[in-house]
C-alpha cells in the first residue's frame, strides 16, 4: 500500500472525533421530532380538550409513557387532556 492511500492518524482523529459528536445529536433528533397519523385523527374526531369529561389520561387506549395511543399507530402528540370517539374509559 502506498503512502497516498494511508489515512493519516490525524485524519482518523478527525473523521472519528466528528461521528462522535454527531451520534447524540441524530438520536435526539429522532426523540425530537414527533409524528401524527392524521388520517385516524380525521376518522375518529380527535381533538386537543375532553369532551363531556372523558379524556386521553382515562382512556384505556392511552399510552402515558410515549403519550401515544393504541388507536393511532406511530402517532406521538396525543395529549391527555384530548378525546377521540374510540375513548374507553379505564375500569
Amino acid at each position: 500500500m502506498t503512502d497516498l492511500n494511508k489515512p493519516s492518524r490525524r485524519q482518523f482523529l478527525k473523521v472519528g472525533g466528528a461521528a462522535l459528536v454527531a451520534l447524540p445529536i441524530i438520536a435526539m433528533s429522532g426523540n425530537a421530532l414527533a409524528a401524527k397519523n392524521e388520517s385516524v385523527r380525521a376518522a375518529l374526531q380527535y381533538q386537543t380538550s375532553p369532551k363531556d369529561g372523558k379524556q386521553c389520561s382515562t382512556c384505556q387506549n392511552y399510552q402515558a409513557a410515549t403519550k401515544g395511543c393504541t388507536l393511532y399507530p406511530g402517532d406521538t402528540e396525543i395529549v391527555p387532556t384530548g378525546y377521540c370517539s374510540g375513548y374507553i374509559a379505564k375500569k
